[in-house]
């Protein structure tokens, strides 16, 4: 990466594990785009407040590469997810998954790996 991992927590207390998790995540990234530009990730807790512990963490990524932005936020708690993870390294798990699959996508498209349907009449 050009540009060193941005971290940030609000409302959650960082951890060096929950720190590693987010590193490995990064490192697998990079595995599947030959230049990330940079890449932010946001792990908050969106309302502080007695049962904030049984609630997941929000989670954002931003992954920065050559023409394009790719963006993902995994905002479990709020959006009426009743089997949601409940555990911050799950979330992450997921919003990593599709960051991941987003990329694939996107290096294909870039590269032109992308099937065109032909039409036949």
């Amino acid at each position: 990466m050009d540009i060193p991992l941005e971290l940030s927590f609000h409302n959650v207390e960082p951890s060096d594990a929950l720190k590693d998790a987010v590193r490995g995540h990064v490192n697998k990234l990079e595995q599947f785009h030959d230049h990330i530009i940079g890449c932010r990730v946001v792990i908050e807790m969106p309302h502080k407040s007695q049962k904030a512990s049984g609630n997941p963490p929000d989670v954002h990524i931003v992954v920065r590469v050559p023409g394009k932005e790719i963006v993902v936020s995994r905002e479990l708690s709020h959006n009426g997810h009743k089997k949601a993870a409940t555990d911050a390294y799950a979330v992450l798990d997921d919003a990593f998954s599709v960051a991941q699959k987003q990329l694939k996508d996107y290096r294909r498209i870039s590269h032109g790996d992308v099937k065109h349907k032909s039409s036949r009449g």
